[in-house]
């Protein structure tokens, strides 16, 4: 009995670790001549992240969603995979693992 609750607490507590939906304003965005797209949040993103997905296509709709998000001044929501806290900084040059806006 105690190794199923030791297991299930610590299924949990992987779960809650694994990653962390933000709200976030996006201050600036930038689509650098090497083909990345760069930008900072009011949140996790301070320091430069950047969407590092494969397809072309992918990185412009992903640039069409944060010059919307800063246009209309509304927050978008990204994915992050490596930190468990809004409060948290990402690294720089994080990329999240998806967008909703």
């Amino acid at each position: 009995m105690k190794i199923i609750s030791l297991i299930t607490l610590f299924a949990y507590s992987s779960i809650a670790t694994a990653g962390v939906h933000c709200s976030e304003k996006i201050r600036g965005a930038i689509l650098h001549k090497n083909s990345n797209v760069y930008f900072t949040t009011d949140t996790t993103c301070e320091s430069w992240c950047q969407i590092k997905w494969t397809g072309e296509g992918d990185k412009n709709r992903a640039l069409s969603m944060l010059i919307a998000s800063k246009t209309t001044d509304k927050s978008i929501t990204f994915y992050w995979e490596n930190i468990s806290s809004c409060d948290v900084k990402n690294v720089t040059y994080e990329s999240p693992g998806y967008i909703v806006y």
